[in-house]
């Protein structure tokens, strides 16, 4: 059974490594120069990718055996079952919100790779939230299930995540400016911060994100 285990993370870790590879852009533009017309489709077979190995992966691991961390009771399962479907709900507003650019399919159908800085909804709250849901989910799943494979996933998981949110973030400031880091100073990453939706009584509240965003916006036209 410890093999099982050894050979999951292995998988998991290979697979960020990948992950991250044909996520680069040095590995884009190699791919931009060999595919030519067809790279338009290349973050939909990346996205194809992605999906194909999560679920592999996901298969080899809820058909091996594993170690229980704890025996689960009536109360521990409703609060699991609470927490994932919180993060499951986060999760499906992103998805819906962009799920044409992630997909890749945005690009087909309007033939530009450009993005949209989002600060709208509930990207008020939190600048990453298809994070913050992903890891509310998975660690529900775990007070669900606890065993120690999930434990193993979810660990690799959110390591994995928190890094590549570091390499993100000057993506991303790189790609919008002034706008992200304004953006960035106001909202957290991707742990809410209540303070700045429920202002103490007698201090003004903050300007929203978008308010923000669009002031950037207007001074660098002027």
């Amino acid at each position: 059974m410890l093999n099982s285990h050894i050979l999951l993370s292995a998988f998991w870790i290979f697979y960020c490594i990948l992950h991250s590879v044909f996520a680069s852009s040095a590995f884009k533009q190699i791919a931009q120069r060999r595919m030519h017309g067809h790279y338009k489709f290349y973050r939909l077979y990346y996205t194809l990718f992605a999906a194909a190995g999560f679920v592999a992966i996901l298969i080899y691991q809820v058909t091996m055996s594993s170690y229980k961390l704890f025996l689960p009771t009536a109360t521990s399962l409703v609060l699991g079952i609470v927490i994932a479907f919180l993060g499951l709900a986060v999760m499906g507003v992103c998805i819906r919100k962009y799920f044409m650019q992630l997909s890749g399919v945005k690009g087909l159908i309007e033939n530009t790779n450009t993005n949209e800085l989002m600060v709208s909804g509930i990207h008020k709250i939190v600048r990453h939230p298809l994070y913050t849901g992903t890891f509310v989910f998975i660690w529900g799943l775990l007070v669900i299930f606890p065993v120690v494979s999930l434990l193993i996933t979810n660990t690799i998981i959110t390591i994995y995540t928190l890094v590549g949110l570091q390499l993100e973030e000057k993506k991303l400031e790189k790609e919008f400016g002034e706008a992200y880091r304004l953006y960035k100073n106001q909202v957290p990453m991707i742990i809410p911060r209540p303070s700045l939706y429920f202002p103490r009584r007698g201090k003004p509240g903050h300007k929203s994100a978008e308010e923000t965003v669009i002031e950037s916006k207007t001074s660098d036209v002027r």
